[in-house]
């Protein structure tokens, strides 16, 4: 199991399930640094993390049903 911790921001753009994290927490868990593509549209000096970032390296098997946990504090 892999556990990811980070501040996010709802993106704004209401077409995915989509979060805006700082530049540190975009490195963490992508393994890259963004580029201007990453840039957030809506919030400044963040940049877009998506699920598949969180679930890249983990999930290669799409034969599966796989169980999901999200923990939301403020």
């Amino acid at each position: 199991m892999k556990t990811f911790k980070f501040k996010g921001i709802k993106n704004g753009d209401h077409e995915s399930f989509c979060f805006d994290v700082d530049k540190e927490d975009f490195i963490n868990i992508t393994g890259k640094k963004p580029n201007k593509y990453d840039k957030s549209f809506f919030n400044k000096g963040k940049y877009r993390i998506y699920p598949n970032d969180l679930l890249k390296d983990i999930i290669d098997d799409v034969e599966h049903d796989f169980e999901f946990a999200i923990g939301v504090s403020k």
